[in-house]
């Protein structure tokens, strides 16, 4: 029997989640799994049935300020995560030995692939942001001073950018595959992090599309607009609070719809708060069935969220964190392809409704139908699990 070990990014409940997708699509396929995690998947992973879990070591995050933008210069100039992150490695390879795994799979995490490597296990990446696009950031954390808008400040964010994603391709290029979790070009929620990659890594990836089994029944639709707030803790906080306030007051207009809000606090899963037309979950007990009946879904911008509501069909209202460049990216892609629209946090309280009744519209809704039809017979776990088995076999 086949053994395999997967290693997802800890940071909020994506990760976890896509690779637990595919853990359980080779368990039917007669693996064995194992999960090495840490953060938020570490909770989320434990829930699950028939896979063994260990501990690799303390939550590795950026900083955040309070609106839970990421703090670049305050991250950067810690050494306390550099020192989880070799202490991840050292765990991983601990873990690995105990194990002892046929592959490795990586979701987004180099010390596992670092630690497969030294130990010569073969292993897969999987990814939906192969490279960072961190200039933007930089020069929204710039030092505030006249340094930071002046020509030399941005050439030195470029050569930053371009120095570390030289070095991260290299360590996705220590496994023997590279599965991106996303649709193929042109239809990629992360194309701004897909597209223009070194050769060697691009020669070697495959487009799975997102590691989901969709189970939404179309045409079932009601007036239920979806509201799933994801992410680390600070930046579902700063937006939950806003959206909360908001649905004190609902318009005229939208009185009849049912608002139904996700917190994503999966520690508590049975509580749930009701008021008129609105009903709050801490973690909604059955996304699937709310997802085919809402006749929209607003979000964080987070990648697996975008990727579930686009297959049960939804237009899609894009709250990304401030400075986030994934998710910025992300829900810029979405809005190109006519999918949805962006809001930024600081417009949300102004603007969330106006934009609600514009989603709504029928344009939308059409598109993401097309959309949907282009993928659905697509099976996106077997595809990602061949990939595994051919570095098997």
């Amino acid at each position: 029997m086949p053994r395999a070990y997967f290693s997802p990014l800890g940071i909020g409940y994506g990760h976890a989640s896509r690779s637990l997708n595919l853990a359980m699509r080779l368990k039917k396929e007669g693996f064995s799994i194992f999960f090495s995690a840490y953060g938020d998947a570490i909770s989320y992973l434990m829930g699950a049935e028939g896979v063994e879990v260990v501990d690799c070591g303390d939550e590795m995050v950026w900083k955040q300020k309070p609106d839970g933008s990421p703090d670049l210069w305050g991250t950067l100039k810690s050494l306390s995560e550099l020192r989880r992150f070799l202490h991840h490695i050292k765990k991983e390879k601990e873990n690995i030995e105990v194990a002892s795994p046929d592959v490795v799979v990586s979701d987004s995490r180099i010390s596992t692939l670092i630690a497969a490597q030294y130990l010569g296990v073969p292993s897969v990446v999987v990814l939906n942001q192969p490279k960072l696009l961190l200039s933007p950031l930089m020069r929204r954390n710039a030092p505030p001073d006249d340094l930071s808008d002046s020509e030399g400040y941005s050439v030195l964010s470029t050569v930053v950018e371009k120095l570390l994603n030289t070095a991260i391709t290299r360590f996705w290029g220590l496994s023997q595959a590279s599965i991106i979790a996303d649709f193929p070009p042109p239809f990629s929620i992360s194309k701004y992090h897909t597209s223009d990659l070194p050769k060697p890594l691009m020669d070697r990836i495959v487009f799975s599309g997102p590691l989901i089994e969709p189970n939404c029944r179309p045409d079932r639709e009601e007036d239920v607009i979806l509201i799933m707030i994801s992410g680390p803790g600070a930046e579902r906080k700063s937006l939950a609070g806003v959206i909360l306030k908001l649905l004190n007051n609902i318009p005229e207009d939208f009185k009849d719809y049912e608002f139904i809000v996700s917190l994503g606090e999966p520690s508590n899963p049975g509580d749930e708060e009701v008021r008129d037309n609105v009903r709050i979950y801490n973690w909604l007990p059955d996304k699937w069935s709310v997802l085919e009946r809402a006749r929209l879904v607003v979000s964080r911008a987070g990648h697996t969220t975008i990727a579930e509501a686009l297959m049960c069909g939804k237009p899609l209202l894009l709250i990304p964190v401030p400075g986030q460049t994934e998710k910025m990216e992300n829900a810029r892609s979405i809005e190109e392809m006519g999918l949805g629209r962006m809001v930024r946090q600081s417009e949300v309280e102004a603007r969330f409704f106006e934009m609600l009744r514009f989603l709504l519209k029928q344009e939308y809704e059409k598109r993401v139908k097309i959309f949907r039809e282009r993928f659905k017979d697509w099976n996106f776990l077997d595809r990602a699990a061949g990939i595994i088995e051919s570095v098997l076999y």
